[in-house]
């Protein structure tokens, strides 16, 4: 019997978003990733599309230095990035000028890797459209997000927040839901005070991540035997 292999990412180069590096990061110290590059885009450029193109593209020419075009992977949400000067214009349309082959793991933003539609409809009661995802990178980086980059002060938080969305919802995928309330309760009573919104923590499992992360190394290996 052919004992089968498991899957490697050694001769991949990933880009992220740094939202999501708390997630990758785990997934290389447990031995599920082991790219030969990884590299992270600050977090939270989706509020600003100039610097994130410009810092996408960065990351690209460094992963460049170490895989071609079709060993890299870029973990971006297909609409985290919108411009009110080229509304036509997403993360796929920046991975298609610059070269062919790169793959971008599937997913509309960060979030929706971790948890997707049915999953976020669930952990909702289906009111998922009422809830302010975030991820562990969205609530270490939220001050950057609103307060630096959207340049929102109280009343502006005032504005979007109460009435638009009933709660944050944390997607807890690596267990600190519980140490991060106690070791960090000024810090979550800070973003409930600015947002108005209630803050939870929802556990939930890097399966689904992992298994888009596994299709875009299948969809790479794919573009090589055209």
């Amino acid at each position: 019997m052919v004992e089968m292999s498991q899957p490697t990412f050694e001769d991949r180069c990933i880009v992220s978003c740094g939202m999501l590096q708390p997630e990758m990061s785990h997934l290389m110290d447990t031995g599920f990733l082991n790219p030969r590059r990884m590299l992270f885009t600050p977090p939270g450029l989706h509020a600003v599309p100039d610097q994130l193109e410009e810092h996408l593209t960065k990351r690209l020419d460094q992963a460049r230095e170490s895989c071609p075009d079709h060993k890299i992977i870029v973990a971006y949400g297909k609409d985290c990035y919108t411009s009110t000067d080229e509304p036509l214009k997403r993360v796929d349309s920046i991975l298609e000028s610059y070269g062919r082959g790169i793959v971008r793991v599937q997913g509309a933003y960060g979030y929706d890797m971790l948890a997707g539609p049915e999953d976020r409809e669930r952990i909702s009661g289906g009111r998922a459209k009422k809830v302010l995802w975030f991820t562990l990178g969205w609530l270490r980086s939220w001050r950057a997000v609103y307060q630096r980059y959207f340049g929102w002060d109280e009343a502006d938080a005032n504005a979007n927040f109460p009435g638009f969305y009933d709660r944050i919802v944390v997607l807890d995928s690596l267990g600190l839901g519980d140490a991060y309330m106690a070791e960090h309760a000024n810090e979550i009573l800070e973003l409930f005070d600015w947002t108005g919104l209630e803050v939870t923590f929802e556990p939930i499992t890097l399966e689904r991540f992992k298994g888009l992360l596994l299709d875009s190394l299948a969809a790479g290996d794919a573009d090589t035997t055209h």
